[in-house]
């Protein structure tokens, strides 16, 4: 399965952003769910860090490898845009989730 489908390298920056925004809106969905059923201890914090930075990192990865799979010619400048598509596509929906969960506290009204 391709996650990031590779037309040419200047593309790729939307793919990863886009890629990134869906599976970081799963996966606000499902620590969402898991803070209200099971509320979130410290020890915690680590694994969805973990989790995040996987989020971001393997639509970057999958992307420049099948890119150079299929003969392009990916640059650092090309990986370097693709990082930064990967984390502002990934924060957007999870800043988005904190804010709704932020405005939902009823004590801090």
């Amino acid at each position: 399965m391709n996650v990031v489908s590779v037309t040419r390298p200047e593309h790729l920056p939307f793919q990863v952003a886009r890629t990134t925004a869906s599976l970081a809106t799963i996966y606000a969905m499902a620590l969402a769910g898991l803070e209200r059923s099971l509320p979130i201890k410290p020890s915690w914090v680590a694994a969805e860090v973990i989790g995040g930075v996987m989020l971001v990192g393997l639509p970057v990865m999958l992307g420049a490898r099948n890119a150079t799979a299929q003969g392009q010619t990916v640059t650092w400048q090309d990986y370097e845009r693709m990082v930064m598509a990967g984390f502002i596509g990934a924060g957007l929906p999870i800043c988005i989730w904190q804010a709704l969960e932020y405005a939902a506290l009823p004590h801090l009204r």
